[in-house]
């Protein structure tokens, strides 16, 4: 815990509810970053506004994510949003045979939004 601000090195920026437009005096949104979780590890993605817009709207997007080492194997990741025909939807897998570890709406994943 960090004494002067009594944060854990959480992010400045407070989350708001899925769905709930930013206020006005937020600034311009530099960044998003969706987190997902599964097996012990964390996983994330950093998207541009533009492309984050893109998936807000609907249309199908997908960007490789950070590799990772499980087991002393080497993973890489993918996020494909509105993907399958399914608004909303978000596969993240894994390796090169298609496993996949998070299968869900990408509004129920843990979303933080950067403003300039």
């Amino acid at each position: 815990m960090d004494p002067r601000t009594g944060s854990f090195g959480e992010s400045k920026q407070p989350r708001r509810p899925v769905g709930e437009k930013p206020v006005a005096n937020a600034g311009k949104l530099k960044s998003v970053t969706l987190s997902v979780e599964w097996g012990y590890d964390i996983h994330s993605v950093t998207i541009g506004p533009r492309n984050w817009k893109k998936i807000q709207e609907g249309k199908e997007w997908g960007t490789s994510g950070k590799t990772y080492y499980y087991e002393g194997e080497r993973f890489s990741c993918y996020w494909d949003f509105n993907c399958r025909g399914e608004p909303g939807s978000l596969i993240v897998s894994y390796g090169n045979d298609g496993g996949e570890g998070y299968c869900g709406k990408w509004a129920s994943v843990h979303i933080t939004e950067k403003y300039a």
